[in-house]
């Protein structure tokens, strides 16, 4: 069972790329999400990888400790976070994708406080908060994109 929860956790083994995992993971996301084919359930999507993502961290954290750099599966939630609601155009993708990482990386508050949290749940909570965040500044450039076409 632990080589499924790393094979998951690592995003398919993209965790362990020498070089910003993290990232990597987010565009992962972003091919997966640009090819998704039911774009209208990716917020139900979202909630459902949420659960799951969760559930991994958690059970992971039973066999790694402290958040560990290859478990990257928050960041790749937290990209569907960013994206839900959006249309999944190439520059929407990347709009969210700059956006996710800075707040992923900065930390402002509440991302950094909610990643206080015990166990698996602080592992993906601040990608969560970071992805909603994203997501409203997404929001924010859609719509000052289409006041200005």
């Amino acid at each position: 069972m632990n080589s499924i929860y790393l094979f998951f956790a690592t995003c398919g083994f993209i965790g362990y790329l020498p070089y910003m995992p993290g990232t990597w993971a987010s565009i992962f996301a972003c091919f997966v999400l640009y090819f998704l084919p039911v774009r209208s359930l990716l917020a139900y999507v979202a909630l459902i990888l949420f659960l799951v993502c969760a559930t991994i961290c958690i059970n992971m954290l039973t066999f790694e400790g402290k958040d560990p750099q290859h478990i990257v599966i928050d960041e790749f939630c937290g990209m569907f976070v960013t994206m839900a609601g959006h249309s999944t155009t190439i520059i929407n993708l990347l709009i969210g994708f700059i956006l996710f990482r800075f707040f992923d990386i900065v930390k402002p508050y509440p991302v950094r406080y909610v990643e206080r949290y015990k166990r698996g749940y602080g592992i993906m909570a601040d990608d969560i908060v970071a992805g909603v965040f994203a997501n409203i500044c997404t929001s924010l450039f859609v719509c000052i994109r289409y006041l200005f076409r």
